[in-house]
């Protein structure tokens, strides 16, 4: 596959963030815990404390259960990752 190709294909898992209701930093931090967690996934090259400390980050950012739901499920929807069992599996 080629640079474009697998460019064109990360973008397309972007998830749909509501751009008015959150600030920039925000967004950044919501997309900070959605790369480091799908690294995660993928490799494992990534310490588990970052992905704790990113995910309390970004559940903070949501500042909603529903929100937080809405998201999860749109992020497992285009990566079919589980947010919530993997981070279920990490704190315990």
């Amino acid at each position: 596959m080629g640079d474009n190709m697998k460019a064109k294909t990360e973008e397309q898992i972007a998830i749909d963030i509501d751009y008015e209701t959150f600030t920039t930093d925000e967004i950044i931090k919501i997309f900070d815990f959605f790369n480091l967690i799908t690294l995660y996934v993928k490799n494992g090259k990534v310490k588990k404390t970052d992905l704790i400390n990113a995910y309390h980050t970004y559940r903070n950012v949501l500042n909603s259960i529903a929100f937080e739901k809405r998201y999860n499920k749109m992020f497992e929807d285009k990566t079919g990752i589980k947010i919530y069992q993997v981070m279920r599996e990490l704190e315990k």
